[in-house]
């Protein structure tokens, strides 16, 4: 009994020492010529499930002129965020509903697309961190994964870089075709995919190269490799980089950048959230990104806490736009306690909850949830035509 005991000692005193062990988390170092684009990657390099958390990253020795983009990736789409930008640093919330973000190896937790300044001479070299007490990952039963954080840097030089791909996002059909774009492309450009799928490869000219494929392809976090002769090389995971439809009057809401869940939906709820009338720190915001290869109609539902419909707005989505707006700027006043809204859409669309606190600076991701098959009792009380917020 004594040894059985003892063996048992043992194997909790290892498996806690196992887990204690922090996992590295790592920012990529990139390098990129004048007038190219960086996409830094965020790496797990022991994959395992996280539910939620958050990244906090440090740009404020980056000399960039722009944040062009944001992605996190997910093989089945579980996972969404929202990123605040406040100058030199970037603030994201994330949740995956199903802890399955963060499992698979083969892609970055998260990759952050921005352009250097065009003036920085060859060879300047800044580096890139996690804020180590800002960010943190919490596994399936809540529990925070100790992480080693490992920073990374920005290096202007080579000649060759991905700026994007378009498009970046859905599922092309055989014979399809998508463009790379970026500068330095040349004759010996080598441009490598991961993925089974036959493509032919055409460069169009120094800053384009043409893919057709050959049967149906998913571009979300596509991994390609392109490389010069001169030994430049440069890694980009595909995502769509949504075009803005006009403009938030919200000041932290503008600051804010959606993370979209790579999956879809046509008719969602986004859950009662906190209401400004309990606490006016507090506001709820409705993100929409049209990843279709065509113009989308889309309708915001106001419901009460019983299920009846109040106010409504109508808008259309381009192909390819993003929109994020604060829910009275929709309905024309703020969800009542215990209110929710509901989103049908013509096509299925990429959708996240937004729930910002002015007071603390902070944006929190909501997920939409697929709406009751059984239709609430509607009394409608009046319609807003959204559809020239682009304007």
């Amino acid at each position: 009994m004594l040894l059985r005991h003892g063996f048992l000692f043992c194997l909790l005193a290892v498996t806690s020492f196992a887990q204690a062990i922090p996992v590295t988390v790592r920012v990529s170092s990139e390098i990129v010529p004048p007038g190219g684009m960086a996409q830094m990657k965020v790496l797990f390099t022991s994959p395992q499930p996280i539910i939620r958390g958050g990244m906090a990253l440090d740009l404020s020795n980056a000399a960039f002129g722009a944040i062009d983009g944001i992605a996190l990736f997910s093989d089945i789409g579980d996972v969404a965020g929202a990123a605040v930008i406040d100058g030199g640093q970037l603030t994201l919330r994330f949740t995956s509903p199903k802890g399955t973000f963060g499992t698979n190896e083969d892609y970055p937790l998260m990759t952050v697309t921005f352009t250097p300044r065009p003036d920085l001479p060859i060879g300047t070299s800044f580096p890139i961190s996690l804020n180590q007490a800002a960010s943190f990952w919490q596994d399936l039963l809540g529990s925070a994964i100790p992480v080693e954080l490992k920073p990374g840097s920005i290096t202007v030089g080579g000649s060759i870089s991905v700026t994007d791909v378009v498009p970046g996002g859905g599922t092309l059909p055989a014979g399809a075709t998508f463009s790379i774009r970026g500068v330095g492309f040349n004759s010996d450009t080598r441009v490598k995919l991961k993925t089974a799928v036959p493509a032919d490869i055409r460069l169009i000219g120094p800053t384009e190269i043409q893919v057709t494929v050959g049967s149906a392809l998913t571009m979300d976090g596509l991994q390609i490799d392109v490389k010069n002769k001169d030994g430049s090389a440069d890694t980009y995971y595909s995502y769509l980089r949504g075009v803005p439809l006009g403009q938030t009057v919200k000041p932290l809401l503008a600051r804010t950048v959606p993370v979209f869940s790579i999956s879809t939906l046509a008719d969602a709820v986004l859950p009662s959230t906190i209401s400004p009338q309990l606490n006016a720190d507090f506001f709820t915001a409705v993100a929409l990104q049209n990843p279709n290869s065509t113009a989308v109609a889309v309708t915001v539902e106001e419901h009460a806490a019983n299920g009846r419909t109040g106010a409504s707005a109508t808008l259309n989505l381009p192909a390819g736009a993003r929109i994020s707006r604060e829910v009275s700027e929709l309905l024309g006043h703020t969800l009542g306690i215990g209110a929710y809204v509901r989103v049908i859409a013509s096509q299925p669309i990429q959708m996240v909850g937004l729930l910002g606190d002015d007071r603390a600076g902070t944006v929190l991701p909501i997920p939409f949830v697929v709406a009751p098959a059984v239709a609430q009792p509607h009394n409608v009380k009046r319609r807003r035509d959204a559809g020239s917020l682009g304007g």
